[in-house]
């Protein structure tokens, strides 16, 4: 029901709230109000299973309340036709509207948003009609009218589910509301009889609603617990899957994501037949730059550039990782031979503008980059592997005739 069990709680707030709760859990006081935060959720769970139980007994309630109407016009018309009908116009109408309001509140937007502030009045208005006909008479009737005030105290107890305070408030309310005006109008009213059939009964349904609500009290806290614990895991898994498949260094895809991600793509490319064309990157004289100006500062260099060619490509579906030491690979998926040479080209001219001093390099005076290039259209008998080592040839190629350069593997062919 809730997707965010701790709403409202700021993160600063967070162990404070869960220090409460296994400090709750642990003791396993009678406590039957939390905090705000929590007990508004609390409240708002309730509401939504109770809710959820009158959308599911709608009909059996109303079929229920039809056989009670129809067993007193049944066994005492005497009193339902007495006075033009008054019992029916005064107690029976007002009854069914109400109870038909609460049967279909649920579809009401405004009141399933604010379900106990419409449920309370509701509850009262009908327990009150209820307690004054116990009162009024005093023969059989009455007592077949305690059975129902009996029955309607257990539905508001476990079918609308009040909470422990506000239920007893109802009750007291009912209780004094329906005496005050019977004693208004001159009914005589048996105290030993109505603290037996109403006080001592909503005294036990009471008791039993307490000890209900405080097993549900305490699983409420338990589930916020499994959810936090859920959450963190989610993201604990998260976490490890990202450490598993991210370069530490550069913060791109490692070669295990890229061999992942790379055989994925070769299934899609066999299956639509579509080009695949991938580029192996390698830093030039990378080893003289470690070793004249120190692995600190090689490190940040292989940062810079692993950062910069993921900046460079244009599509999220291509794939950019460091293949090992030196070197990164790029895979473009649906990508022609001219997409290749324009994405290395412009992979070149992106690390060439970092400028990052190399007086060792024989080319260029700051780091640059070699690049082979090969685009393959996916066949049965070939796979990801064919297509690495003809990028490698191509790579190869482009570092003996000079580096800072790309090289297609299709030059290399006769």
């Amino acid at each position: 029901m809730l997707k965010q069990p701790y709403q409202g709680e700021s993160q600063q707030q967070m162990p404070e709230l869960f220090s409460y709760i296994n400090k709750i859990l642990s003791q396993k006081k009678l406590i039957f109000l939390f905090p705000s935060v929590l007990e508004k959720q609390f409240v708002a769970k309730r509401a939504a299973e109770s809710q959820a139980f009158i959308n599911t007994g709608r009909y059996l309630l109303i079929v229920l309340f039809l056989v009670i109407v129809a067993n007193v016009t049944f066994f005492f018309k005497d009193i339902v036709l007495d006075n033009n009908y008054q019992i029916i116009k005064e107690t029976y109408i007002p009854l069914s509207a109400a109870i038909v309001f609460i049967l279909f509140s649920p579809f009401i937007k405004i009141v399933r948003h604010n379900f106990y502030y419409f449920m309370a009045p509701c509850a009262v208005f009908v327990l009150h009609h209820i307690i004054f006909l116990s009162l009024r008479y005093e023969n059989d009737y009455s007592d077949l009218v305690i059975y129902h005030l009996m029955m309607a105290i257990i539905l508001m107890a476990f079918g609308l589910r009040f909470v422990l305070p506000l239920f007893v408030a109802i009750l007291v309310v009912s209780g004094v509301v329906s005496t005050v005006y019977a004693n208004w109008i001159g009914l005589h009213i048996n105290y030993i009889k109505f603290s037996n059939y109403y006080i001592l009964y909503c005294c036990v349904v009471v008791a039993l609603t307490a000890i209900s609500e405080w097993h549900e009290r305490l699983a409420f806290l338990q589930g916020l617990l499994l959810d936090h614990h859920s959450e963190e895991l989610v993201k604990l898994n998260k976490e490890l899957d990202r450490i598993a498949h991210e370069d530490a260094l550069t913060g791109i895809a490692n070669r295990r994501s890229f061999d992942e991600l790379a055989r994925k793509e070769w299934d899609r490319a066999l299956r639509d037949k579509q080009p695949l064309t991938l580029l192996l990157i390698d830093v030039d004289f990378f080893k003289r730059f470690n070793d004249y100006y120190g692995h600190s500062a090689g490190d940040d260099c292989l940062r810079k550039i692993g950062q910069t060619l993921r900046a460079a490509v244009l599509r999220s579906s291509d794939i950019v990782a460091r293949y090992g030491g030196e070197e990164f690979v790029i895979l473009l998926p649906s990508t022609k031979a001219a997409g290749g040479i324009e994405v290395a080209q412009r992979m070149i001219e992106a690390v060439d503008a970092l400028k990052i001093a190399h007086q060792q390099s024989d080319v260029v005076p700051h780091v640059s980059i070699s690049v082979g290039v090969i685009t393959m259209i996916a066949t049965p008998n070939l796979d990801v592997a064919n297509l690495v080592h003809q990028a490698d040839v191509a790579l190869y190629k482009a570092k003996e005739i000079g580096r800072h350069r790309y090289v297609t593997y299709d030059e290399l062919l006769p």
